[in-house]
């Protein structure tokens, strides 16, 4: 079978996903690295050279099924036309989400900025749990080992985020040293401040109040975030309901994903609390779009940067149609 030169390389949405074709093999990985289909493909290269609009059929179309196997999300169509790669996804709730990809010089891991020898000294030794009853789980750090309590133990990498020169190297984290997944057995990345580290992890369907961790001596003196004071949520209700439909049992066991809404790259502005209005405000009235183009969740403030997501990253509440 041919192929074509116009379709192999890397072609990238900018806010969800990457797409690598390579002649037959096509890779569909989130913007946050996790490889979530591989397949082969086919499609007609010759009217592809001609310029027309071809359809590129895979091979395996399911990205993820749920515990009993029922499809979660898959692809419904891939079309390239013009130069763009149209792709839509069909999810269990009947919806069809259309993305625009573009073809880009840039692989999918191009944007991380690997700082350990910048960070690793400082980061050595054991950092206590703040808040946790019976002195909690000591979180343990040796060169580029990571030990947490029984919850998780990997190799890591000290990064920053480069998106499209927006490069800010105040903002740090931990992340897996494979690149291609996205938690340390169950839990997030870690952001690195001056003072302390935050993650928020996930147990089975719930996701967790964000974990803070100290050296001993600065326990009762680093301001903690407010997401480290909030309570449990069940992530397997659906948005607007009390939960927020993001990664399930799954995104620990490797047993298929609970349906994400609009992912928020990673690298870009942490939420930021603010005053709620009404509930409900922005499904009756829409929602209101500041100057910089940002809204805030009318359920629980958080500011949302654009583009706009339909369902609150925070607490799941939907914000637009």
């Amino acid at each position: 079978m041919a192929f074509s030169d116009k379709l192999n390389g890397f072609w990238e949405e900018g806010y969800h996903y990457y797409l690598e074709f390579r002649d037959e093999k096509m890779t569909l990985r989130r913007y946050d690295r996790v490889i979530e289909l591989e397949t082969n493909i086919s499609y007609d290269a010759a009217a592809m050279e001609r310029g027309e609009s071809v359809v590129i059929t895979p091979e395996n179309d399911r990205i993820s099924s749920g515990l009993t196997g029922n499809m979660m999300r898959e692809i419904h169509e891939i079309r390239f036309e013009d130069g763009i790669i149209h792709l839509t996804l069909h999810d269990y709730a009947d919806e069809y989400l259309p993305y625009t990809l573009k073809k880009t010089e840039r692989g999918p891991f191009d944007h991380i900025v690997i700082r350990d020898d910048e960070f690793l000294d400082s980061l050595q030794g054991v950092w206590k749990e703040w808040g946790a009853k019976s002195g909690g789980n000591d979180l343990v750090i040796r060169g580029n080992h990571l030990k947490w309590g029984i919850w998780g133990e990997d190799d890591f990498h000290v990064i920053s985020y480069n998106y499209d020169g927006r490069y800010d190297p105040d903002r740090v984290y931990l992340v897996p040293e494979d690149l291609t997944r996205d938690s340390f057995r169950g839990f997030t990345k870690f952001d690195v401040k001056p003072d302390m580290l935050i993650t928020t992890m996930m147990v089975c369907d719930m996701s967790m109040p964000s974990t803070v961790f100290a050296r001993e001596n600065m326990l009762d003196k680093i301001a903690v975030p407010e997401s480290a004071k909030r309570a449990p949520r069940n992530t397997m209700m659906a948005p607007g309901t009390g939960g927020s439909m993001t990664m399930g049992m799954g995104s620990i066991f490797g047993m298929g994903m609970m349906p994400q809404p609009d992912i928020r790259p990673m690298g870009t502005p942490e939420p930021e609390p603010h005053p709620a209005p009404a509930p409900g405000l922005a499904a009756k009235q829409g929602p209101t779009i500041l100057d910089d183009g940002s809204t805030f969740c009318p359920d629980c403030g958080t500011k949302l940067e654009a583009p706009i997501p339909k369902f609150c990253w925070n607490c799941g509440t939907r914000i637009r149609k």
